[in-house]
């Protein structure tokens, strides 16, 4: 058992801290008076440390400040900072999200979440010190691309992975198009999310059957909920900017079916990880839906928005029509074993919208104004 007792342990790290999920680690760690050191990768970036600095003189814990190349994890960059570090809050990867920095290669997606988290749990292991690691893994390691091997109504839990039923992962990520090419979908090229989630987390658990450090994962699915700054408008958080500005959310068609979860759900799961004794080595926890309140397809996410944005043409002319299939997953084992409290859905999204307008991020597409 590698739970820590809380902030008493000593002090511990986040990776990615400045990002939308790592600075709502870093708040609620503070928030819970944790000593928290905050690795980004370029601390002199004011955009990105304002939000973190408040939260330092906010307390009661409080925020050290460290910039620490993610893609240079495998040679030590974490080394110093995780050295007495009680446990690792491992969230940081290149998705491409920071337009300073350009859109990463499928190579480059894959390596920070597989070759840069080998480097990460390296350095924990050097520590010393590190009990347990706490890794933001994704569904996308889960649920894989879904059907066919799977019902319609098939609700995923903590036991799937993205292979389903198949015998092999290269298997399962096979299709043949209209004319009747196949596709090998289970690589790099392809797939460097899914891939690089998937064996990184189980690179992690073997990393901790071998040391003993408890490795845990969180494996989010659409995640909302208030911004902290300019620099979180991206991913899904950007799309609902995109509706409230009257666009089509960069969707065609109908949408998709969604599965939200509020980043600060995921921030509370990862703290309480820390602490759990009831959570031990490849324990992950799905961050979805509590119910299927959060389990909207887009025309009933519009419809919803526009209910809580009634001044804002929500989405235009986009006009989606409903979606015979939902994403079905549930956050009930953080709830039943980790005593979440989830933040209702209608909550976070009028949360995500507020603070998009509140950064003035967006400009809203109001009623009657053109």
């Amino acid at each position: 058992m590698s739970a820590i007792s809380g902030p008493d342990a000593g002090p511990v790290a986040v990776t990615g801290a400045s990002g939308f999920i790592g600075s709502h680690v870093v708040k609620n760690l503070v928030e819970a008076g944790y000593q928290v050191r905050a690795c980004v990768r370029d601390a002199n970036r004011t955009d990105k440390m304002a939000y973190l600095l408040a939260m330092d003189k906010q307390g009661p814990g409080s925020v050290e400040l460290h910039s620490c190349d993610l893609m240079e994890a495998k040679n030590g960059a974490y080394d110093e900072v995780f050295s007495g570090c009680a446990a690792v809050f491992h969230v940081a990867a290149d998705l491409g999200t920071d337009p300073e920095h350009g859109a990463p290669s499928p190579q480059v997606t894959y390596d920070s979440l597989l070759a840069a988290t080998a480097g990460v749990l390296d350095s924990c292991k050097k520590a010393k010190t590190v009990k347990r690691v706490v890794y933001t893994s994704s569904s996308a390691a889960v649920m894989g691309p879904g059907s066919p091997d799977r019902p319609a109504d098939h609700i995923y839990t903590e036991d799937d992975w993205a292979g389903g039923s198949y015998e092999t992962l290269d298997e399962r990520y096979t299709a043949t198009n209209r004319e009747g090419k196949v596709f090998k979908n289970w690589n790099i090229e392809r797939s460097a999310y899914a891939k690089g989630k998937l064996d990184a987390e189980k690179f992690a658990y073997a990393f901790g059957e071998e040391t003993g450090i408890d490795v845990v994962s969180v494996c989010p699915c659409h995640v909302l909920g208030p911004l902290m700054g300019a620099p979180h408008n991206s991913v899904w958080q950007q799309r609902i900017g995109i509706f409230m500005e009257g666009g089509d959310g960069n969707f065609k068609g109908d949408g998709q079916a969604w599965n939200i979860i509020d980043v600060r759900d995921i921030a509370e799961t990862q703290r309480l990880l820390a602490t759990s004794e009831i959570a031990t080595n490849g324990s992950r926890y799905l961050m979805v839906a509590t119910d299927e309140n959060g389990e909207p397809t887009t025309l009933e996410l519009l419809e919803t928005l526009s209910s809580l944005f009634p001044d804002i043409d929500i989405a235009r002319d986009y006009k989606p029509k409903q979606l015979d299939h939902r994403l079905r997953a549930r956050c009930t084992k953080a709830i039943e074993q980790l005593g979440l409290k989830p933040h209702p859905v209608l909550e976070t999204l009028r949360d995500t919208g507020n603070s998009l307008l509140e950064l003035g991020v967006i400009k809203p597409a109001m009623k009657n104004k053109g």
